[in-house]
């Protein structure tokens, strides 16, 4: 199987690329909202299974999400757009009487971190616009099990075209291409490590 990104050539059944780490994909899948996955599997990872979207006002493969608050009658409307694939939040009123809500974008991918530290079959974390917090508490942006991971341990932002990467005091320290780093920007190829793992990055160019 020839690697996209690298032309290298893996075993039959790779998931990910051994000399870049991008994901290997044999042939794909667009659900109706747009999402792009591997064909082998059953239905969109990326969407609510049926019974979810039941439960959150979602018809199965529609393409709206509404969620009322209790705080007044202020809703919060997540549309999809089918095409792109992207996601539109209006925060607050009524966007179909002209409420006047608060038009926001959900943010933007702008990489990966892919590991096989952990598992053999490997792992990967998307990289967003904004700040990415990597800790071992599941309640963060990046969880890693690792024991030997802080929590938090480092911050990765994305911020006017640049990736940087900050050490949050963790206890073991967080390093760069096998340099202890407090703060540093990051390059496509990189390679963090925390604790005992080590995570190599994809930028989208």
């Amino acid at each position: 199987m020839i690697c996209k990104i690298c032309k290298t050539n893996n075993e039959e059944g790779s998931k990910f690329c051994i000399s870049c780490g991008s994901p290997i994909i044999q042939s794909t899948r667009t659900c109706p909202n747009g999402h792009i996955y591997d064909s082998i599997l059953p239905s969109c990872p990326y969407c609510p299974s049926p019974s979810l979207q039941n439960k959150i006002g979602m018809k199965p493969g529609g393409n709206e999400i509404t969620s009322t608050f209790s705080s007044d009658s202020s809703k919060t409307k997540v549309m999809m757009d089918p095409v792109k694939g992207k996601k539109t939040v209006i925060v607050g009123g009524d966007s179909d009487t002209g409420g006047g809500g608060k038009l926001t974008q959900a943010r933007k991918i702008v990489g990966w971190l892919v590991t096989f530290s952990n598992k053999p079959e490997g792992d990967d974390f998307r990289l967003f616009e904004g700040r990415n917090q990597l800790s071992s508490s599941s309640d963060t942006d990046i969880t890693i099990n690792d024991p030997a991971v802080s929590s938090p341990h480092c911050m990765i932002l994305y911020r006017a075209g640049k990736l940087l990467i900050k050490d949050e005091l963790s206890t073991n320290g967080t390093f760069l291409n096998g340099e202890i780093i407090e703060e540093a920007e990051l390059k496509d190829n990189d390679v963090i490590k925390v604790g005992t793992t080590e995570l190599k990055l994809r930028t989208i160019n």
